[in-house]
């Protein structure tokens, strides 16, 4: 899935969204798009399996995300996210403190 530009899908650095995917959602700051993958960086979980031609956002956390069985990621951490995974994204949100 590419991003068209120019076709009413221009989103600007520095917008806050949400990005919803199938088992959560994520709030924050919109970076921009990578096409372009580093062979030589080293991923932070090696169990992550990624094609060749995969394609993400970079979003910086403006609310934490606790994730079930996995990492919990602080406010200010820069997440990249699979746009094949992505069900839809809204402009703005709120911050949901979860319930015990």
């Amino acid at each position: 899935m590419k991003f068209p530009i120019g076709k009413g899908f221009d989103l600007s650095g520095g917008i806050l969204i949400t990005v919803v995917l199938d088992e959560y959602a994520l709030t924050g700051t919109f970076l921009g798009g990578s096409e372009e993958r580093h062979h030589d960086a080293q991923p932070i979980h090696v169990n992550v399996e990624v094609e060749e031609e995969t394609e993400f956002i970079l979003l910086q956390l403006t609310c934490p995300l606790e994730v079930e069985d996995g990492p919990d990621f602080p406010i200010g951490t820069i997440i990249a996210i699979n746009v094949q995974k992505i069900l839809f994204i809204a402009p703005g949100g709120v911050c949901v403190e979860a319930t015990t």
